[in-house]
């Protein structure tokens, strides 16, 4: 099915604002939708997002959790060799977790919810239908799931999360793999730059500091 170049790590092929938007307007469905705003923005992992159910959603506290683990009727669960038996779990442990509903998936998820308890798409069809929204929507590099996450990952970053929150919001097991995003931010860096240098601007220059 594709994804990132072998060494590479998935950030780098998060999507910028503008494709983002770009990706979105491309959807052609409610559920194209839900699948798009379900990794970028809340930053579900595909097997989270194929799973999900009404019952995950909390809608007076605005809070999405993954559970510990779900009986379920999917191929997947069910006939693929594996010991599942019918049983879903996240990846890690670290999976399940609650989080916040970004403000723009929250009347995404109620409509589509409305009608059906789940998403109601395999992980198969996940990458399919993002294969060709990016076409749909002229993105010229790799576009699939955890790439998406990573743009999830990388916003997060940008708005000053911090390396423990951002492991938790995206179910990591390792701390190292939010550290990433943190450390590496460079629309963070360059924001944070511009907000010393416009101070030292309105300061004055102060003599004792030229070097």
């Amino acid at each position: 099915m594709g994804g990132n170049k072998k060494g590479l790590s998935s950030k780098e092929d998060s999507l910028n604002s503008g494709e983002l938007a770009n990706l979105l307007l491309a959807c052609e469905t409610l559920r194209d939708k839900v699948v798009v705003y379900g990794m970028a923005y809340a930053g579900l992992r595909v097997s989270e997002l194929v799973h999900l159910r009404r019952t995950w959603i909390n809608w007076e506290e605005n809070t999405l959790t993954v559970p510990i683990k779900q009986e379920c009727s999917c191929w997947e669960c069910n006939y693929i060799k594996s010991p599942k038996n019918g049983i879903w779990k996240p990846k890690t442990k670290h999976g399940a977790r609650t989080i916040l509903v970004h403000p723009q998936l929250i009347p995404v998820l109620k409509e589509f919810l409305e009608g059906q308890d789940g998403v109601d798409i395999t992980r198969q069809r996940v990458w399919q239908r993002l294969k060709i929204l990016a076409k749909n929507a002229i993105i010229r590099h790799n576009t699939y799931p955890h790439g998406l996450r990573a743009t999830c990952a990388s916003n997060l970053a940008h708005d000053n999360i911090s390396s423990p929150g951002l492991q938790y919001v995206l179910g990591w097991a390792r701390l190292s793999s939010a550290e990433s995003y943190v450390r590496t931010d460079r629309r963070r860096a360059l924001k944070e730059q511009d907000e010393i240098y416009s101070n030292i601007g309105k300061k004055g220059i102060d003599n004792n500091h030229i070097l």
